[in-house]
């Protein structure tokens, strides 16, 4: 599944996660793990990936560390490879981190992006259904539901999952122009208007939603505003695509 943003990747965001256990490992005594995830953390806020990497890898193959922290390990590096796009390494730490946390709603999340990469797409459903299932108030959970209903043709579906996410995060301009982009796949040129609007007011450099503003416009007929915005969007993202023309 592919799109500028449309999917919120959860675990990329792996450096808190390892701040948050260096406490953790500090009060066990056990002084190298806890040096080991402030490497990790230092690494990840300077985006040295790679040194991130290295240091979580020697957090997991020590022998020593818990499992309520290892799973954490795991799921940080899942998210570098997976960021990187080396799904099936990605994948394989998704798998160790569910194994020892079944409960953990942001993996199943992440799992069901790579998985749906990977042309998995019953899996992918599955992972994100469950992700919904544990975390009900998740917006990333159902955005990206939602976003794999949108890819795969269903914009009720999408819809409908959207609108949970924007009642958990009302002012996320990424599930804004998602449910804008269901919008327009559902012939309400109207509502998708409204919502790629309130991204742009709220994020005014947000490429993809001066691109699906264009298109409200020009569904309604509004040709010379459409135009703009479209120019708009790939002066802001040169490498945003042209729309293909709406099929009568």
């Amino acid at each position: 599944m592919t799109g500028k943003g449309r999917l919120l990747a959860a675990a990329v965001w792996a450096f808190w996660m390892c701040s948050a256990a260096v406490g953790a490992f500090a009060a066990g005594a056990q002084e190298q793990a806890a040096k080991d995830y402030a490497e990790a953390a230092k690494a990840m806020s300077s985006g040295d990936t790679a040194g991130a990497s290295k240091a979580l890898s020697r957090i997991i193959e020590s022998g020593q560390t818990p499992p309520a922290i290892l799973v954490t390990a795991y799921f940080s590096r899942g998210a570098i490879y997976h960021a990187k796009g080396n799904l099936d390494a990605a994948l394989s730490d998704y798998d160790r981190a569910i194994g020892l946390r079944p409960d953990y709603g942001d993996v199943y999340v992440n799992r069901g992006n790579a998985r749906y990469a990977k042309g998995d797409k019953t899996g992918a459903v599955a992972d994100f259904s469950k992700a919904v299932e544990l975390s009900p108030f998740s917006a990333l959970a159902f955005n990206n539901r939602g976003y794999f209903y949108l890819a795969e043709g269903d914009p009720i579906k999408a819809t409908a999952d959207f609108d949970r996410a924007l009642n958990l995060s009302p002012k996320s301009p990424e599930i804004l122009c998602n449910r804008g982009m269901a919008r327009l796949l559902r012939d309400d040129p109207q509502g998708a208007l409204l919502d790629f609007q309130a991204a742009i007011d709220i994020s005014p450099q947000n490429a993809m939603a001066y691109r699906g503003r264009g298109l409200a416009y020009d569904a309604l007929g509004q040709k010379d505003r459409g135009a703009a915005d479209l120019a708009k969007s790939k002066e802001l993202d040169p490498r945003l695509a042209d729309p293909v023309p709406a099929k009568k």
